[in-house]
This record gives C-alpha cells, sequence and structure tokens, in this order.
C-alpha cells in the first residue's frame, strides 16, 4: 500500500548516494528537508503554525506581499536586517506590540527597550523629534540605511501603546524611542508599503535569550508556535545593532551598545 511506496522512495534515495561519502543522518536531512517545509506549510494554512517563505533574490520578492498582509492584520513576522533576524510587528496592533515583549520575556514594568524600523529618513522625521538640528540630521543620514539603532526623542506620532505602560496603578512614560533602518532589500520591501513603521527586536535562540539566531529553519525550530509568518532569507549575523543615543539636548553622542555598525564614524561627529 501507500507506507510500502514511501519505504521503497526511502530506500531508493539512500542508494543514490555513494556508500560511505556522507552519514546516514545527513543524507536523510537531505531528503527529508523538502518534505519538512512542505508539510509545515500545510499545517500553517490551519492557523496551528507558522507560515514559512524563503527569498533568495529580488525574483522572490512577490512572496513578500502575504507577510506584509500579516504584519497589516497583526501577526508577528519574522524577517532578516543588515544585522540580525528580528521580530516585526504593527505599532497600531496592541495584542501585537504586547506579544512581543511577551516572546522577549520582557516584563511589563520595564520601560520598553524595543525600536522602530523606519523606510525612509522622512518617517524617521515623522516619528521622532531627533532631526531638527542639520548636525543630527546629517549624521544620521550618512549613516542610514545601516545597521545602527539611533535613540531620539519620540513623537506624538508614535502610538500610546508602545511608549506608554500602565500596571499596579504606577505609570510610565518613554520620551524617546530606538529608530532604525536597516540596509536590508527583503526588510525594506516587505514594510513599504505600510503606512506606519513597525516595531521590532532581535530574535533570540527559544533556550538561551541571550543568543541570537542565525537562520530560517533555526527559527522555524524554536519559534513556529508563537509567531505568525517567518521569512529565511539565508543565514544571517548574530551579532545585534549599534545602538547610539542622541537624546542629550547638548548635542553629546554616546555609544550605548557596540555592534555591527562601526562607531569610528561618530569620533569625528
Amino acid at each position: 500500500g501507500g507506507k510500502m511506496q514511501i519505504f521503497l522512495v526511502f530506500i531508493a534515495s539512500l542508494a543514490a548516494f555513494p556508500v560511505g561519502s556522507t552519514p546516514i543522518r545527513s543524507r536523510m536531512s537531505t531528503l527529508f528537508r523538502g518534505t519538512r517545509m512542505q508539510s509545515s506549510r500545510r499545517v500553517s494554512c490551519a492557523g496551528r503554525i507558522a507560515s514559512m517563505i524563503e527569498i533568495e533574490g529580488e525574483w522572490d520578492f512577490w512572496k513578500l506581499d502575504e507577510c506584509t498582509r500579516s504584519i497589516e492584520q497583526g501577526g508577528i513576522v519574522v524577517l532578516p536586517s543588515d544585522s540580525c533576524y528580528i521580530f516585526v510587528a504593527s505599532i497600531m496592533k496592541k495584542d501585537a506590540v504586547s506579544k512581543i515583549y511577551t516572546l522577549k520575556n520582557i516584563p511589563p514594568t520595564t520601560q520598553k527597550p524595543l525600536s522602530l524600523v523606519c523606510h525612509s529618513i522622512s518617517q524617521i522625521s515623522e516619528y521622532t523629534d531627533g532631526l531638527r538640528s542639520k548636525s543630527a540630521f546629517k549624521l544620521i543620514k550618512s549613516c542610514l540605511p545601516g545597521p545602527y539603532t539611533f535613540i531620539l526623542p519620540v513623537s506624538n506620532k508614535v502610538p500610546k501603546t508602545v511608549i506608554e505602560n500602565k500596571t499596579h496603578k504606577k505609570t510610565w512614560k518613554r520620551r524617546e524611542i530606538g529608530i532604525r533602518m536597516p540596509n536590508e532589500p527583503i526588510l525594506m520591501e516587505a514594510i513599504q508599503g505600510l503606512e506606519f513603521p513597525v516595531l521590532c527586536s532581535s530574535v533570540p535562540k527559544a533556550r538561551d535569550l541571550s543568543e541570537l539566531c542565525e537562520e530560517g529553519l533555526e527559527i522555524f525550530d524554536s519559534w513556529k508556535y508563537d509567531v505568525d509568518f517567518i521569512v529565511d532569507a539565508g543565514e544571517r549575523s548574530d551579532t545585534p545593532s549599534t545602538v547610539v543615543d542622541m537624546t542629550d539636548e547638548s548635542g553629546a553622542i554616546n555609544i550605548i551598545r557596540e555592534g555591527a555598525g562601526d562607531i569610528s564614524v561618530f569620533e569625528t561627529a
């Protein structure tokens, strides 16, 4: 019957590998990788597991339409950036914003250390008040797109769900927010059609939140039941962006975290 046919196909596939040339485990991985991906996509249609697509180049960008729709509808999406893979969610969807904090195990009493991804300098100007000086505008424009997160004063365009949190009768409000504009065509293509920035945070390994996921199948294995959509664009760095604080009223620039972005550009700033 059907089981016997599957067994015979399995035996024939193993025979295609020269004896002794490839470990059995590797041969089985090669054989079943495509089957595993097809199966995951079938199950995802039932809403129980994340959908996943592979992007190898611009010719695959048409696949990102579904990813963009997922963001618009309040889904949690994983996309590549120019530093590492990131969780992405609409800033207009309260539940999506809350879910990212849950995934990152960030307590609700913690002032939210997440960032916005903007698709242009003009959008950064719209959602922050940090580009009023000519020197700040020139510096940020010279670094973006790139692997930097700039902490800037927030504007009133950012929804309250992103900058405010109320719990146990205590209230805090952020006066600044991180801004990213990665040099990653896949990410930019996915958010280009949105009328708002997206909230983002790096994707950690599920068993060790201090380490970052580097490739799509690893993300799928770790987060397939927690996110809605994963874009696999091959291996990415496990180094996060360089974080630069530009909220000092004196104009001083403070490097909060040295990461993928070169900090030498700030030495003469």
